[in-house]
C-alpha cells in the first residue's frame, strides 16, 4: 500500500509539471498584456507565400512563431493561425524585432500600447 501511495503521488506531481509547462508556453492576451503591442497600423498587403507583411507602409516578415490575435468585434477573440488570417486593411497592433520580424499581431480594436 506504501509503495503504491508514492507512485500515485509522484504520478500527480508529474501530471502537475507538464500542466505548467503547457501553461507557460501559451502567449499571453493582448488585453492582459498590451504592452507587447507597441506600434498599431492599417495592414496593407499579405503575401502568404513569403510571410511578408506590410503595416502602415512598411514591410515586415511574421513566421511560425508569429502570434496572432483577432478580436470578432463582439468582445471574442481567437487565436489565429496563420497570416492569411489577417483581413485585408484591418487595424492592427503588433510588435516587432530589430530585423523586421513580427512577434505578436493583435486584430482588432481596443488594446492600446501602455505610454510611460
Amino acid at each position: 500500500m506504501k509503495r503504491t501511495g508514492v507512485l500515485l503521488l509522484g504520478q500527480m506531481l508529474l501530471s502537475c509539471t507538464v500542466i505548467a509547462a503547457v501553461h507557460a508556453a501559451e502567449p499571453l492576451s493582448p488585453l492582459a498584456n498590451p504592452s507587447l503591442y507597441e506600434q498599431r497600423g492599417a495592414v496593407g498587403n499579405i503575401d502568404t507565400a513569403t510571410g511578408a507583411v506590410t503595416i502602415g507602409g512598411k514591410r515586415y516578415r511574421a513566421n511560425a512563431r508569429t502570434v496572432i490575435f483577432i478580436a470578432d468585434g463582439q468582445g471574442r477573440m481567437r487565436k489565429g493561425n496563420t497570416i492569411a488570417d489577417i483581413p485585408a486593411n484591418a487595424t492592427v497592433s503588433f510588435a516587432a524585432g530589430a530585423d523586421g520580424t513580427l512577434t505578436q499581431i493583435y486584430v482588432g480594436g481596443g488594446v492600446l500600447p501602455v505610454r510611460p
